[in-house]
């Protein structure tokens, strides 16, 4: 786990006025946790590829709420995106409760496009 400075830590709370940058959730100063936007870490088979690995640096950090940063992991925000847009159609695959909720009209499923907080709420 990184130790992050407080002063980094306040500026990145503050980018998005206290929000996860990706659900838009509001944070609380000592849950939230900072995203690296490219990660630093990319898996093995990345790596020996040269893929391109983001920096620690204040502009690629991103206040996030710890469901998104799991979530995110070590995905792009583009990988992630594609990920989270797929997940609908895992669960109905995959899941005979999400089926049955979703027959009995309890949760409802729509076709959208994933659109993250900071792309909404632009600096």
């Amino acid at each position: 786990m990184v130790k992050w400075k407080k002063g980094i830590r306040i500026s990145v709370w503050n980018k998005y006025n206290k929000r996860c940058a990706y659900c838009g959730i509001k944070l609380q100063y000592d849950k939230m946790q900072i995203d690296h936007i490219t990660p630093i870490h990319r898996g093995t088979l990345q790596s020996q590829l040269n893929v391109l690995k983001g920096k620690n640096t204040i502009e690629n950090y991103n206040p996030s709420c710890k469901s998104c940063n799991s979530s995110k992991s070590t995905y792009t925000v583009e990988n992630w995106r594609y990920e989270i847009s797929q997940k609908k159609d895992r669960l109905l695959r995959d899941s005979s409760t999400f089926r049955l909720l979703n027959r009995f009209k309890l949760i409802t499923t729509r076709d959208k496009k994933v659109l993250f907080y900071f792309e909404k709420h632009k600096q």
